[in-house]
């Protein structure tokens, strides 16, 4: 029996933490797709059929014990503007404070979802 000879590279650099809070993902994610979908069985064969993702998978994401990544959530938000709106909220992307001008074309969006409506421009 040979034995392993060689030099050991030690484990050394930047360690990468994750700012995002993972539970919170989860939760807002099963939340959007809930309010979307319902309750019903039913919800689960949609968003199989969205995504093509397995039917474990799915009820996973609505029991809010995993989150969707990648290709997954990409096709949700194509598909549900509950999930669309959740993705852009969470990434601070629909904002008053980043939105502030009327001429915005995103500060339409942030006013619907956060509940406002709109105000016309023009002369009145």
């Amino acid at each position: 029996m040979r034995i392993k000879m060689g030099t050991v590279v030690p484990k050394m650099g930047t360690t990468v933490h994750l700012v995002a809070d993972q539970a919170r993902y989860r939760r807002a994610i099963s939340d959007a797709l809930s309010r979307e979908l319902g309750p019903t069985h039913q919800a689960i064969k949609t968003a199989m059929r969205w995504t093509g993702a397995s039917e474990r998978t799915v009820k996973y994401w609505l029991s809010g014990e995993r989150g969707p990544s990648g290709e997954h959530l990409i096709l949700l938000a194509q598909h549900s503007d509950a999930v669309l709106m959740t993705v852009l909220t969470m990434a601070e992307r629909l904002s008053e404070q980043r939105h502030k001008c009327a001429d915005c074309p995103a500060h339409e969006l942030v006013l619907l979802n956060l509940g406002q409506e709109p105000k016309l421009s023009g002369g009145s």
